[in-house]
């Protein structure tokens, strides 16, 4: 069985990517999830219960997870979190009316590009520590503020924090998760040309 095999082979790797998006099938909604390694990338239409991607991987998997906030994959201890989505957030709350909103996410832009610059680049682990006792400081100020979508973001980054900063002390993590979301790209493209497998072109 080819799906059993290419699972076994996800099962042993230290590290994976994955991902998953909308998809229509037989008029009903439905999700294209991928996990893929450097060698390997299995594609699986189905639910999007916490089951799937438990099933894709394997409770052999010990190897790190790259992936993005969905609730479905924190149940995965070693987790490195697309940090590209809470830059997209942040520019959310920066292009918003609420003051306190505006400042929030232009500082918290500014603060994760700075935290993934100076990984990549080598830094000093004294400077780079800086950065994400700034992050968590700054979470902890607004994670009960009036605004909604400043409380709401400041506590998911705080609820979530190994899995955000893990790349930080693992050199090897990368800090987005886009090599899961180039492998969905085409089938992302593809429904809007072909209406999914809602017709027989599809």
């Amino acid at each position: 069985d080819v799906e059993l095999r290419d699972r076994r082979v996800i099962s042993r790797c230290r590290r994976i990517h994955a991902d998953e998006t909308p998809w229509r099938q037989h008029g009903r909604l439905r999700w294209l999830w991928v996990v893929l390694s450097s060698s390997t990338a299995i594609f699986h239409i189905g639910s999007r219960a916490a089951d799937e991607i438990r099933d894709l991987i394997g409770d052999a998997f010990l190897g790190w997870l790259v992936s993005d906030g969905y609730a479905a994959y924190r149940s995965f201890k070693k987790r490195q979190r697309c940090l590209a989505h809470l830059i997209r957030k942040g520019v959310a709350l920066a292009s918003g009316l609420n003051p306190v909103g505006v400042n929030f996410g232009d500082w918290l832009v500014g603060a994760v590009r700075g935290l993934i610059q100076e990984v990549d680049e080598g830094v000093s682990g004294r400077i780079i520590k800086q950065w994400p006792v700034r992050l968590k400081r700054a979470c902890k100020l607004h994670r009960d503020d009036e605004a909604e979508k400043v409380r709401a973001l400041a506590r998911e980054i705080l609820n979530d924090w190994t899995a955000i900063t893990a790349f930080v002390t693992n050199p090897d993590l990368p800090a987005t998760n886009n090599e899961a979301e180039r492998a969905l790209r085409d089938a992302v493209i593809a429904p809007r040309i072909s209406n999914g497998t809602r017709t027989k072109e599809g």
